[in-house]
């Protein structure tokens, strides 16, 4: 019995890390159905073609529940930026440029409500077809998925968006709820 003890002692942090992972790879929102979803983390990304102004893909983005997207780190900004690449490759999207909700301030990107970014500044790339300018965007034009920049108050630019939603919460206390149910079976036995 000695081996089914340390066994049992590990379960509940087993099951705990199991939670973890899958309410990180949850899926979107049942309401968002417009665009490619890529979850990430706690986020679900919502990858618009439509071309409009960063103004209206804002609020797009609000009247949808969520915010005008922020890749806070380069592992976001690798795996939202890859999936747009495959997305565009495939002719699924077709924009190649998408607004973000981040802005090129003194030196460094913040968030629009004004949070840092970790990623560098030296990471946005000039791009000479696009003007130069304090908001980020994700762009393709040079092949792979890169930050940019450009005039966010002209309403002639428009470009493809990028919404943010929270994972749905609800899905979230149905999974809580399930792993306390097999930690109690788990307990019991």
């Amino acid at each position: 019995t000695m081996y089914r003890k340390s066994t049992m002692d590990w379960m509940p942090v087993f099951l705990l890390c199991f939670l973890d992972c899958v309410i990180k790879s949850l899926g979107c929102a049942d309401g968002i159905t417009a665009g490619v979803l890529v979850p990430y983390e706690a986020s679900c990304y919502q990858i618009v073609s439509e071309s409009v102004p960063r103004q209206t893909a804002s609020e797009k983005c609000t009247s949808g529940g969520g915010t005008l997207g922020v890749l806070p780190t380069s592992a976001s900004l690798t795996t939202v930026g890859n999936k747009v690449k495959t997305e565009h490759e495939s002719g699924m999207i077709s924009s190649s440029v998408f607004w973000l909700g981040m802005n090129n301030t003194r030196g460094r990107i913040l968030s629009n409500n004004g949070q840092d970014v970790t990623i560098p500044i030296s990471s946005i790339q000039s791009q000479s077809e696009l003007p130069s300018g304090a908001c980020v965007l994700l762009s393709l034009s040079t092949g792979e998925p890169t930050l940019t920049s450009a005039d966010c108050t002209r309403t002639f630019w428009m470009y493809g968006y990028i919404c943010q939603y929270a994972i749905s919460s609800s899905c979230r206390i149905e999974l809580s709820f399930l792993t306390l149910l097999v930690l109690l079976v788990v307990w019991i036995q």
